[in-house]
């Protein structure tokens, strides 16, 4: 049995780490740490209720919450679904907006872009933590079909064009939707 100042010592230093991950996430971006625990908070409780929801295929649906706005993007096979998904989401507390960009498709479409969607998704946020004039922490990419959407905020318009720069030059590119927004302190 470990001895009482081991356990301490042990919880003293995991509460040391947690606090430090938090300290970096919260420098990491220029929204205060309550904005974004409370984005993360609605952005979670939506997944939930869209998840909990038999009629709707919440693996299709993106949810990105900016300042108690939320953006709906994806694919459901139903209007009612489309519907129903802004519902839920209007209905979580916190939400201010809702931006509902879910396209109704047929079930028959074919299904090979999500691989690749998902790859362009990975090589943009690659290429954004690499660039040392942005902060990937607060630029959200979502990729549909071949299409990027950029969503979040940065510190100018050289910014967000370096962002949207980035994107298009990445292969498997169709086009860019660029819903950056310029930060106003």
């Amino acid at each position: 049995m470990k001895s009482p100042s081991k356990r301490h010592g042990g919880l003293f230093l995991a509460c040391a780490v947690a606090t430090v991950v938090g300290l970096l996430v919260g420098c990491a971006t220029n929204r205060t740490a309550g904005r974004q625990l409370d984005d993360g908070t609605i952005t979670s409780k939506i997944q939930s209720k869209l998840t909990a929801d038999p009629e709707i295929n919440s693996t299709n649906i993106d949810v990105d919450t900016f300042e108690g706005a939320v953006t709906l993007r994806g694919e459901v096979e139903k209007e009612y679904a489309r519907d129903e998904a802004e519902r839920l989401a209007r209905d979580t507390r916190g939400v201010v907006d809702v931006d509902n960009r879910i396209q109704v498709v047929s079930a028959t479409a074919e299904d090979d872009s999500t691989v690749s969607d998902g790859w362009i998704t990975t090589k943009i946020k690659s290429k954004l933590t690499a660039d040392p004039e942005l902060n990937p922490f607060n630029i959200d990419v979502d990729t549909l079909n071949g299409v990027v959407t950029l969503s979040g905020a940065v510190a100018s318009e050289a910014k967000r064009a370096e962002a949207e720069k980035l994107a298009r030059a990445t292969k498997g590119v169709v086009d860019v939707v660029n819903d950056l927004k310029i930060r106003t302190r």
